[in-house]
């Protein structure tokens, strides 16, 4: 059985026949403590596991595999392949906001709200990209316009899903509908604008 850490061969000590994936998660994260780095893969012989998965990580012993990679990242690393996966997420986030104003137009108010859910999700990572896009872009950021854009992007976000929040609350359907439909495509546009310049760079 060969342990591996980006690539990197790994020697861990303390294996025993009952010592779970998770175990070995756990001590690989203790050492990566303060290094800035985090588990974000799991790959044992051929089956690939996100370390989020405890519950089934946790019933598969190491001593019985052949192989596990287990790769790391910054937290900057991640932002930025978030952020070059972004077009897919946003395009999804668009076409939720369309659903959700047609089903609130024709009266499916329970179908509209279960995508509404959906959509806050959405927004909540949308909203986290940009607020931490700086971290992992900086330098572009500082050398342009950019940094204004960003900013001026987390307001519009904010401002528009206050409005939804309150038109939800308030049960206001024609006003939910219409600040779906005709302000968050725009937003969105201006948001995934901006991630492909910033990849550009």
């Amino acid at each position: 059985m060969e342990i591996y850490l980006n690539g990197e061969k790994l020697e861990v000590e303390g294996i025993e026949s009952e010592t779970s994936l998770l175990e070995l998660v756990d001590t690989v994260e203790k050492s990566l403590k303060g290094s800035g780095n985090t588990i974000v893969e799991i790959a044992v012989d051929d089956h690939v596991y996100s370390p989020d998965d405890t519950d089934q990580i946790e019933t598969i012993k190491i001593v019985e595999k052949n192989k596990i990679e287990l790769i790391c990242a910054n937290a900057v690393e991640m932002i930025a392949v978030a952020i070059k996966d972004s077009a897919a997420g946003l395009t999804h986030l668009e076409e939720l906001a369309m659903e959700v104003s047609t089903d609130l137009r024709v009266g499916k108010v329970k179908d509209a709200m279960d995508k509404y859910l959906q959509f806050i999700d959405g927004l909540e990572w949308f909203t986290t990209m940009l607020k931490n896009a700086d971290k992992a872009f900086a330098a572009s950021m500082a050398e342009s316009s950019m940094e204004a854009e960003r900013q001026d992007l987390i307001e519009q976000l904010n401002e528009q899903t206050q409005a939804i929040q309150d038109a939800q609350e308030t049960e206001d359907w024609v006003g939910l509908a219409d600040i779906l439909e005709y302000e968050f495509p725009e937003i969105f546009q201006s948001g995934q604008n901006l991630f492909e310049r910033l990849l550009q760079k």
